[in-house]
């Protein structure tokens, strides 16, 4: 009988662990998404490590794509801003990179910024602004991020969404149709 006790007593102690510990497929990636600026702005590809962010951690950011204009040396920047959920308050001073090696237009390009400054605090939701463009405020390919929506929908999705309409329909007898 006691064993039976020690069985189940270890049993149910190893479930309650292995569902206590976090698990990676739970884990969801920052997607960027375009800006949808204007016609004439592309879309960029961006990565960030650690993915979310961290605040207070410096973030490292790999952009790429492939711009509709010219990359000058030294004219052309990257800009990345972390401002509140309505996209209005600026959360951090943004941060700026300048674009050392020209590329032409319709070549592919990857450019690289490690060491980004997060936010002292960060909100349950921001957003993150991701913009390649020149010194006179041409923007040239742009991306945002929205972090930290609700996980609920994500991770279950039932539970997100109000039930509209009768569960089961009422079935009826042949013979009362």
């Amino acid at each position: 009988m006691n064993r039976n006790f020690i069985i189940i007593f270890i049993l149910l102690f190893t479930l309650s662990m292995i569902n206590a510990v976090p698990h990676q497929l739970r884990k969801r990636e920052t997607n960027f998404d375009s800006c949808l600026v204007g016609k004439d702005v592309v879309p960029l590809t961006v990565k960030i490590n650690p993915d979310p962010p961290v605040a207070k951690k410096p973030e490292s950011f790999t952009v790429s794509g492939t711009l509709n204009d010219d990359i000058l040396a030294y004219n052309t920047v990257l800009m990345i801003g972390f401002v509140d959920s309505t996209g209005a308050l600026s959360l951090t001073a943004p941060y700026f990179q300048k674009f050392v090696e020209p590329v032409k237009a319709g070549t592919p390009f990857s450019i690289n910024a490690s060491k980004v400054p997060t936010p002292v605090n960060l909100p349950d939701v921001y957003i993150i602004r991701v913009i390649v463009g020149d010194l006179n405020d041409n923007i040239y390919g742009c991306a945002l991020a929205v972090v930290g929506e609700t996980l609920r929908k994500e991770a279950y999705p039932i539970a997100g969404y109000p039930i509209s309409g009768p569960i089961a329909e009422r079935s009826y007898p042949i013979s009362e149709r």
